[in-house]
């Protein structure tokens, strides 16, 4: 008996046979098997586990037939012939109603298990296709967000190096805009030593002649076919020599004249060295620098901005190490301090005839190399000190500041070399920055590990 609700079970859900073809000979083999069996007891629960196992279609339509069929029969059988539905030759005649009762009561339930069944499974597949649809429009999404991420990731990174690359011209070209306002004042330094060389030069050059005269003079006594001549008339005849000569002054005007001439050349040389170190555009990478070399050149290169107005002082360590840096743009940070030291001197002194004081010293302070530069001027207003490092944010007057200098000075040292700028002031006794460079390049040790 158990065998045909198990070949039910197995074929029913995915059988290839028409389903309602199922269930018509499901019912008609249940009141075949009740009939043949003489209606035993066993038999009848047959019908109800085949109505059950035919509701797995999850159609209340398959259960109809099988239930019209079974329920037709039992009345029909259960009245006209009730041995082979009850096993006994007469039976009341309701029993064949109750049978068929119960077959019916089954099948609400079954229906009703069918409909609900059907129900969730039509809005599972509901929600399932909405939740594919929904995914498919998140995964569109996702893909459209992810390409404008990448397009503006993209966009950013050209606007990064197209800044970067702006801010790089920017510096060179405030370090040429600073070499065009220095040009005046290097011509003047350049033009004092070449001035007295061409002047010492010039005397040596009229001086030479009387020099050879003497020299062939002494020259001339060597000669074995001049004419024969007494030792006082060879000595009245150079001493006439040395005194048109002015020996004496000679002797003593040509050996400064000689050494002030080298020392202009080589106080010419020192400032087109500073210029060469000064202006050079330097490298996108750091080398180790040895900063005293470049703030000597700076110094040097301004030395006519702050000369008029100031004594400049240089304290550089001698136990400095060699910091990794780009030279090119850490000159353009001392010039802008110094020069702005130097205005500052000359606005607080402006009626005074008197000259200020900048102070620029190095030391080492372990894992970096401190900068100071400091004047005596009027100090930084109280209302400008929060505002100093703001691009285009300047207290001088206008035409003779853009703003820029401490915003790029502080980009340059902060930002490209991981150190510091700040700075102390008072008012009315004057400003010292600090810079601080460290020794060790940290962003090439962190891109390292």
């Amino acid at each position: 008996m158990a065998g045909v609700p198990i070949l039910l079970v197995l074929r029913a859900p995915d059988a290839p046979v028409n389903k309602y073809v199922v269930s018509v000979a499901q019912a008609s083999f249940s009141a075949l098997f009740i009939h043949l069996s003489g209606g035993r007891i066993e038999t009848h629960f047959h019908v109800f586990g085949s109505l059950a196992f035919l509701a797995f279609y999850r159609d209340w339509r398959v259960l109809v037939p099988a239930t019209a069929i079974t329920a037709v029969d039992h009345v029909v059988r259960g009245v006209f012939w009730p041995q082979s539905v009850f096993g006994v030759i007469a039976a009341a005649p309701w029993r064949a109603f109750e049978h068929a009762g119960w077959v019916i009561f089954e099948d609400i339930f079954l229906v009703y298990s069918c409909v609900t069944s059907s129900r969730e499974a039509r809005e599972i597949a509901h929600r399932q296709a909405k939740l594919e649809q929904v995914n498919a429009t998140i995964e569109r999404e996702v893909q459209l967000r992810t390409q404008e991420l990448e397009d503006s990731l993209a966009a950013l990174s050209k606007e990064v190096e197209q800044r970067t690359r702006l801010e790089s011209q920017l510096v060179q070209a405030q370090k040429l805009e600073s070499i065009g306002q220095l040009a005046a004042g290097i011509a003047h330094e350049i033009n004092t030593p070449v001035q007295y060389v061409s002047d010492n030069t010039r005397f040596l050059d009229e001086e030479f002649e009387k020099i050879m005269q003497v020299v062939d003079s002494y020259a001339a006594q060597l000669d074995p076919n001049a004419p024969a001549k007494s030792w006082f008339e060879r000595a009245e005849e150079i001493s006439d020599n040395l005194e048109a000569l002015d020996y004496e002054f000679l002797r003593s005007e040509i050996p400064p004249a000689i050494k002030q001439s080298l020392e202009g050349l080589d106080r010419i040389t020192h400032i087109v060295k500073a210029m060469k170190d000064f202006s050079h555009p330097g490298s996108e990478n750091k080398e180790s620098t040895d900063l005293n070399r470049a703030i000597d050149s700076t110094i040097t290169v301004c030395q006519n901005r702050w000369k008029y107005a100031a004594d400049l002082e240089l304290d550089l360590a001698e136990d400095l190490p060699m910091v990794p840096c780009r030279v090119a743009e850490f000159n353009q940070v001392i010039l802008n301090l110094v020069v702005n030291a130097a205005d500052a001197i000359a606005e607080r002194f402006l009626d005074q005839d008197q000259k200020g004081r900048i102070k620029v010293s190095t030391r080492p302070a372990g894992d970096v190399v401190e900068v100071h530069v400091t004047d005596n001027g009027g100090g930084i207003p109280e209302k400008a000190r929060q505002k100093i490092f703001d691009p285009f944010f300047t207290t001088k007057e206008v035409g003779k500041g853009t703003g820029q200098g401490l915003a790029i000075s502080r980009d340059i040292i902060v930002q490209k070399h991981g150190g510091s700028l700040d700075f102390e002031t008072r008012a009315g006794e004057g400003t010292t920055f600090t810079i601080t460079m460290p020794i060790q390049d940290t962003k090439a040790i962190k891109e390292a590990a």
